[in-house]
């Protein structure tokens, strides 16, 4: 068909399909221009309020899996049975540091969610981004983390007899270098092994403890408070930096927070 034949064909097509259509009056355009006005103030009245920032971040607790608060509770249960349990105090003072360390991997893969399952960047075209859920989460996890940390303290003070300062100063340093280990793993690493590196890093500040505590048996003495509370200043002092670092991370950008999906859209 030649140039010549395929424009007549237009033509004659138009033709048809303009005979075709019907003629509106003006009463079909009122009725028209009245339903988009109605659909209009319905969708308005539709549109969800902007949420403040504490109730975003008191939403974010039921998108935290349940497996998650039950393994926390489970820690503070098995803590409970330790301190009971255990022939000495140094049994039990190890427990603390050991379970406390355990506390961090069980909220990993969901702080890690955004990457893990590779949503990072249909998150960060929200009007609450990735960097928000992050935060978000970060608050909310940290704070179930040290409130299961807080119960353990408790309960190995209770069955010690001694302050409830002194059992957190055993606590925190294992605590605080898990935490800051397992943001450093979920910030650089890809998202496919950065969770068996937080429990691998996990494992080995575990190890670390228990050998420790074979090598110097008065680690847990009073006299060796002082040391606990440089120890817990120093990981306090790292897990800060990485928070910050993550939350910088997040707020940079796809580039910063994610690369390793980022560079395949390189």
């Amino acid at each position: 068909m030649g140039e010549v034949e395929r424009a007549r064909l237009k033509v004659e097509l138009g033709r048809y399909y303009a005979a075709q259509r019907e003629a509106a009056g003006a009463e079909v355009v009122g009725k028209l221009a009245s339903a988009m006005v109605a659909e209009d103030a319905r969708m308005h009245r539709a549109r969800p309020r902007s949420t403040g920032a504490a109730a975003f971040v008191a939403a974010q607790v039921r998108y935290v899996p349940a497996w998650t608060w039950a393994a926390q509770l489970a820690l503070v249960a098995g803590m409970c049975l330790l301190a009971h349990a255990a022939g000495n105090a140094s049994g039990t003072k190890l427990a603390i540091g050991l379970l406390s360390a355990m506390t961090v991997v069980v909220g990993v893969p969901t702080l890690s969610a955004s990457k893990l399952h590779g949503v990072a960047e249909l998150e960060y075209s929200c009007p609450r981004n990735a960097a928000s859920v992050l935060v978000a989460r970060l608050i909310v996890l940290g704070c179930s983390s040290a409130l299961v940390v807080g119960l353990m303290v408790a309960t190995a003070a209770a069955s010690l007899d001694v302050g409830a300062f002194d059992v957190a100063l055993w606590a925190c340093p294992p605590f605080f270098l898990c935490c800051a280990g397992s943001l450093m793993a979920l910030r650089l690493a890809p998202p496919n092994i950065a969770t068996m590196l937080c429990v691998a890093w996990a494992a080995a500040c575990s190890a670390a403890l228990l050998a420790l505590a074979n090598a110097v048996p008065d680690l847990y003495a009073h006299a060796s408070l002082a040391v606990w509370a440089g120890a817990a200043a120093i990981a306090g002092a790292w897990l800060a930096r990485e928070v910050v670092m993550t939350c910088r991370a997040a707020a940079a950008g796809l580039d910063a927070f994610s690369p390793h999906m980022a560079k395949t859209y390189n």
